[in-house]
């Protein structure tokens, strides 16, 4: 008697791209407890719980976001239809240096309120101390899977506090013994973003000592590079490959690449880290596919107003005397002030309004009602950076769409959505990056083979998720099926919470998580670990 295999699903009938860039096939998925268990070129005898056919539409793996701050509003918002109507199956937290472990509790409540404006305040109990608790607050509860960094934040905090001091001597040993219990704990890098509050407080020499103890690890230096300068210019990319080579660490740059001044300058941007990998360095780096960007307004407040955290700054804002030395920071800031709402809680009315309407409007000055705004808000103001109308044809801008597939065809790069999931308009990136660089590759005529290893295996290689990033036997069932001559983004920077069209089905360890373009609730997302 012939004997039939049993499943838990079997996709049929797609056109298979696995990941690895080699081209594509026919075939058929098996998947049982969670792996994938079969891949045959034709239909064999299979009894499965569940039947998906593919309709020879693509069958890709799970793509994976290298750049989210997700990191609260996932464990508010655990079905995260935003990113699993991309087809995003992982996420890659902590980034920026901008997280919430390690952190004792009294540390953990304050950076809970000091980033409110960039990763959100949700109604969570704040409970855990340690990478690890923090990372198993994930394991299970959410729709997607995650990977966790440690936050040269948190380092900060735990040993020297919000305060502009140098990390040396006993505090330094201190910061990496916890970095290296936290990369022992299953975090997959080390993340710093020297343009935030307290990295921003670091120098070259600080970094680099931090960076052994992720060398030791074979893990990596992950940089949102330098845009905050005291009295000298330090070229950030530079910094950020001297950082790199002294350590021995790997490197990674957060969302490089051209904009709209510099679209068609590739070779200029990448000069200097074409040298460096060149000459044996270690490097990656990711983009989105959007010329402006977005962020929280703390940013422009001068280094001297931030230390001693939350509660402090607060009283800064709130003091007449200081009024005019915070005014006078935020104009010799090395990065020009001026943006469009995005995120006001209390001053809803502002949201898509730029900060030179809306100061005109109250009869201020743009650092001054910044000021204001940041003291009416707790802190909880996000910007786009540039005006959202200015992008509403970006499709038909095309030179720079162009640079991000120059970039993306180079085999150290993957994509990283840097989505802020807050606010009522919210950046589109967090909305549309994945099935965007996928409709790219239908107009532009980019290799879908090329972009889809992109969005999985260089990700999964770099960060060490062994068992993601492949459509492989004995692998995780994170699997994306789409429609590679339909799959479109829908978001706008006018209305951005708008989901894609032409993903249809989306599995997360084997569990459909979206079926026919609609989140079915399961939460079967693992904490996952550098492997």
């Amino acid at each position: 008697m012939l004997k039939v295999k049993t499943v838990d699903v079997l996709i049929k009938n797609g056109i298979i791209i696995d990941g690895t860039g080699k081209e594509r096939f026919k075939g058929n998925i098996s998947i049982k407890d969670g792996k994938i268990i079969d891949i045959m070129a034709v239909e064999t005898l299979v009894e499965a719980k569940e039947v998906i056919d593919a309709n020879w539409k693509v069958i890709a793996p799970g793509f994976i976001d290298s750049h989210t701050h997700s990191d609260l509003m996932l464990l508010w918002d655990r079905q995260h239809s935003a990113g699993l109507h991309q087809g995003i199956t992982t996420e890659i937290l902590g980034q920026d240096g901008l997280s919430y472990a390690p952190l004792s509790s009294s540390n953990l409540q304050m950076y809970y309120k000091f980033l409110a404006g960039l990763n959100g305040s949700p109604d969570i109990p704040l409970d855990w101390s340690t990478v690890s608790e923090f990372r198993m607050k994930f394991d299970g509860t959410v729709a997607i899977n995650t990977a966790y960094q440690v936050p040269h934040g948190a380092l900060r905090l735990e040993t020297l506090g919000m305060r502009d001091l140098p990390l040396v001597g006993k505090n330094m040993e201190a910061a990496k013994a916890i970095l290296d219990e936290g990369l022992k704990s299953g975090a997959v890098a080390f993340s710093t973003g020297l343009s935030y509050y307290p990295c921003s407080y670091s120098d070259t020499d600080e970094m680099v000592e931090l960076c052994k103890v992720v060398a030791e690890n074979n893990s990596v230096y992950v940089t949102h590079i330098r845009t905050v300068f005291r009295d000298q210019q330090i070229d950030p990319v530079l910094e950020s490959i001297e950082i790199a080579e002294r350590s021995g660490a790997k490197l990674h740059f957060s969302h490089y690449r051209t904009n709209i001044p510099k679209a068609g300058k590739v070779q200029e941007i990448m000069k200097d880290i074409d040298k460096a990998y060149q000459r044996g360095v270690d490097i990656t780096l990711e983009l989105y596919p959007y010329p402006s960007g977005s962020g929280y307004a703390v940013i422009w407040l001068p280094l001297w107003c931030m230390e001693g955290g939350f509660e402090a700054l607060m009283e800064r804002l709130a003091n007449p005397l200081l009024r005019s030395k915070l005014i006078k920071g935020i104009e010799q800031n090395t990065i020009p002030c001026g943006g469009y709402f995005t995120h006001l809680p209390k001053n809803s009315q502002y949201i898509g309004r730029s900060f030179w309407d809306v100061a005109n409007e109250r009869g201020q000055t743009v650092p001054d009602m910044l000021c204001d705004l940041l003291l009416e808000e707790s802190l909880q103001v996000g910007y786009h950076d540039s005006s959202p109308a200015i992008f509403e044809n970006l499709d038909q801008w095309g030179p720079f769409n162009q640079d991000c597939l120059e970039l993306l065809s180079r085999p150290y790069y993957m994509v990283g959505s840097d989505s802020i999931p807050i606010g009522k308009n919210p950046h589109p990136r967090g909305f549309g990056t994945f099935p965007r660089l996928l409709r790219f590759c239908r107009e532009y005529g980019f290799s879908l083979e090329t972009m889809i290893n992109r969005m999985t295996k260089v990700p999964a290689d770099r960060f060490g998720l062994k068992d993601r990033g492949q459509l492989k036997v004995g692998y995780a069932g994170d699997i994306v099926i789409f429609d590679p001559e339909h799959v479109t983004d829908t978001a706008t920077y006018q209305l951005s919470r708008s989901a894609p069209k032409g993903i249809s089905y989306v599995l997360v360890n084997g569990e459909v998580a979206v079926r026919e373009e609609k989140t079915t609730g399961i939460f079967a997302g693992r904490a996952l670990k550098r492997g």
